[in-house]
């Protein structure tokens, strides 16, 4: 059983999709009850998608704020390695000092997707390709 206020809830998004769909004049149909609800069902879990985050470490939270900076860097460039100054001057600003990249770069090791490599005085970190869609 609903209470009081989610029924309100319901009953005002049905009204106001009735209306976008036959007008202001028309009736309000059990569909658009239908499609209230979904679009209210949508928004619930958006906002408990977006709360998730909350939960995490900061850490872990800056991790992964790296691991979607490195993937969407190797798409735009078309190679799975990025050098380490480039993500010191364009990554996410959780990683432009040297101790906190390394530590969140090891939390990415760890899981497999991605690693530091050095040749010779130049160092990059590779992308696990599985994660670009290659």
């Amino acid at each position: 059983m609903r209470c009081g206020r989610e029924r309100r809830v319901d009953e005002r998004k049905s009204v106001e999709l009735g209306v976008l769909a036959h007008g202001p004049f028309g009736v309000i149909e059990a569909d658009d009850v239908d499609a209230a609800e979904a679009v209210i069902r949508w928004h619930l879990h958006e906002a408990r998608r977006l709360l998730s985050d909350l939960d995490i470490s900061t850490d872990l939270a800056a991790a992964m704020r790296l691991d979607n900076w490195l993937i969407a860097e190797a798409r735009r460039t078309g190679s799975h390695r990025i050098a380490t100054n480039r993500i010191y001057r364009c990554g996410p600003s959780t990683v432009r000092d040297a101790k906190d990249m390394k530590t969140k770069l090891a939390m990415l090791t760890e899981r497999r997707r991605a690693r530091l490599v050095e040749e010779g005085r130049r160092r990059f970190v590779e992308v696990n390709p599985m994660l670009i869609g290659w």
